[in-house]
């Protein structure tokens, strides 16, 4: 009897270390049977940039892109070259900050030597480096598992710990982005932030230097990978003050230990010096901003919270509803251990704040919301203190709450399958859409008329269904006795309008996306006529259409318009433009003629047309 007891208690004493190394193994397994030769694309390519530019083409300051639209044009890893940003010269350098390239690091010196013993290209992209990345994913997700096991060990059971795991794995967006995706910046990210708090708790307990080093530098990493991860500075700032007096003890901690926290701060930014010195080099600068995509930024006056937390196209508790028991948890750490509740919650409540203040709130391609898995770490806490308070509630309460998770976890599996077979559009889901496949198999051509607007990475969409549209004239100008103020018109049967050399640029239309509509794309159509003269030299000009925030454009297309100098006749030009994904409706709209050359020309004629989805 004795006997039976002890197995029982020692069976359920390694309960969370057997589900560990069962979702593991899944997890490893379901990665590696699924390597493609595309792995190191779009931003993964970007991040992985440093790598194959210092120790394969001898170019680690990237001053000739080159080699990289070479590889480019032979195995088509991304649209455009977005991850290639330019100094204030216009020189070309990194866009991403290099803390994944570190992680990259060594499973790329794995990838050299297998391409090498297997007579593989040494290229940086062939098939070795691929599998050499996976693993390190691979390996990075298992960290951040190990970690998140012993977070939830202490504070929770290990029947508590192993059905938090399976749910955070299974249950959530995680299973999608720590698989498929894990090398992108979530994995490294969950890791980190897992370590950071798993040490956070043992420095609080213990104040040995190792465990202040690992924070230290767990938190340049983060920000060394994403710069707006830095906020996780708040968890361990925050730990154990719940109180007027909790605060004083804290501070008497920080003052108690400042020695040895001025020494990992300095030996942190130690890791930070490369970044600055790659900056400083480059630039002049040793802090630069690199991040020049006036489409993609923060907008920390315009969150996005509700798009963020209910979108049908990339809705957190759409895709994840499960979460939502980890958002009630909250109340209850508050009950039960006040000491950790005010960081959990702060640090979340910002991180989340940021989130949805990203203009490209819907983060791509991803599943559900991809940024907040950075965040599981400190949600599966509150998760396991909803289920902590569960097991106390009623038999009819549990059931109810435990089949509603079951089928949360059933649901985000099932939306997880649609989207890999691409009946959930990663791009262009819509509410009508999402119902009209909801536990769908397959989406009609007919349901597919529900997505939003396809639009083509290379920027060459065709518009075909105007029918489909309500055609309004924004603006008609044919100079006929309008006056230009400041400018020249000369008559010539009609009137029409000359451009002197010394203009750089003529204004044709500008007007808030708000203004025009509340449809969430427009088809533009600007015309213009244009006469050159005989002795026309130099560069053609060039009609551009763009949308404007900030400081800069995004969507920008230029339509050159070749002179026809042979009999000095008008050419009609006629150009069409699809607005891009509206980052916010106070972006502009706008339209102008870019002069360029130093010679005079004629245009007649302009106007622009704006088609409206009926």
């Amino acid at each position: 009897m004795n006997s039976k007891s002890g197995s029982t208690n020692n069976l359920a004493g390694r309960l969370s270390l057997a589900t560990l190394l069962i979702i593991c193994l899944a997890l490893s397994l379901y990665r590696i049977n699924r390597v493609n030769e595309k792995e190191i694309a779009w931003d993964v390519l970007g991040y992985y940039l440093y790598l194959p530019a210092t120790f394969i083409y001898d170019d680690p300051m990237l001053n000739d892109i080159g080699w990289l639209q070479h590889i480019n044009d032979e195995k088509h890893l991304t649209g455009t070259l977005y991850m290639v940003s330019t100094n204030d010269e216009g020189q070309p350098m990194y866009f991403f900050l290099m803390g994944m390239a570190l992680f990259y690091l060594p499973f790329f010196f794995l990838g050299q030597v297998s391409a090498s013993v297997l007579a593989y290209p040494m290229d940086g992209f062939s098939l070795p480096y691929q599998y050499a990345l996976v693993i390190g994913g691979i390996i990075y997700t298992i960290i951040g598992l190990i970690y998140l096991r012993k977070i939830l060990k202490r504070f929770f059971s290990e029947w508590i710990t192993s059905l938090v795991m399976i749910i955070i794995v299974f249950g959530t967006n995680y299973i999608h982005h720590l698989t498929l995706k894990d090398l992108e910046t979530v994995n490294v990210l969950f890791m980190l932030a897992a370590i950071i708090i798993w040490n956070t708790i043992k420095w609080h307990e213990n104040q040995r230097f190792r465990y202040l080093l690992a924070i230290g530098v767990g938190i340049v990493l983060m920000a060394l990978v994403k710069p707006s991860e830095v906020v996780i500075i708040l968890l361990p700032l925050l730990w154990h003050v719940y109180s007027k007096e909790s605060f004083k003890q804290k501070l008497s901690l920080i003052i108690e230990q400042r020695r040895s926290i001025l020494i990992v701060i300095g030996l942190s930014f130690i890791l930070v010096i490369p970044q600055m010195t790659y900056w400083y080099l480059k630039t002049g600068y040793p802090i630069y901003d690199s991040y020049k995509n006036p489409g993609v930024g923060l907008d920390i006056f315009s969150p996005h919270i509700l798009n963020v937390l209910f979108s049908y196209r990339k809705g957190w508790l759409v895709y994840t509803p499960v979460m939502i028991f980890s958002l009630i948890g909250f109340y209850y750490v508050y009950k039960d251990n006040r000491k950790i509740f005010f960081s959990l919650l702060v640090y979340f409540l910002v991180s989340f704040y940021i989130i949805s203040s990203w203009s490209e709130w819907w983060y791509g391609a991803a599943f559900s919301n991809r940024p907040l898995i950075t965040v599981y770490p400190v949600l599966a806490i509150t998760f396991g203190y909803f289920l902590v308070h569960l097991q106390k509630s009623k038999l009819w309460v549990k059931t109810t709450i435990g089949v509603i998770i079951i089928l949360f976890i059933a649901l985000n599996q099932f939306q997880w399958w649609q989207l890999k077979h691409y009946i959930l559009d990663p791009y262009r889901t819509t509410k009508a859409y999402y119902w009209k496949t909801f536990l769908k198999t397959s989406a009609s051509k007919q349901d597919k008329e529900l997505l939003l607007i396809k639009r083509s990475f290379g920027g060459d969409n065709k518009f075909t269904d105007e029918d489909k549209y309500n055609r309004f004239v924004l603006k008609s100008i044919d100079f006929e006795g309008q006056g230009m103020k400041g400018n020249q018109i000369e008559k010539d049967s009609n009137f029409f309008y000359r451009i002197e050399k010394s203009r750089t640029y003529f204004e044709i239309y500008q007007r808030p996306y708000k203004n025009l509509t509340s449809k969430d794309h427009l088809w533009i159509r600007a015309g213009i006529d244009v006469r050159f003269p005989k002795t026309f030299k130099g560069p053609a000009p060039i009609l551009v259409l763009t949308m404007e925030r900030k400081e800069g454009a995004y969507g920008y297309k230029a339509f050159d318009i070749q002179p026809d100098t042979s009999n000095n006749q008008w050419k009609k030009f006629r150009v069409e433009y699809l607005t891009p994904q509206i980052r916010n409706s106070s972006d502009r709209f706008h339209c102008y003629l870019w002069i360029r050359g130093e010679n005079s020309f004629d245009i007649d004629n302009i106007k622009i047309e704006m088609f409206e989805r009926k």
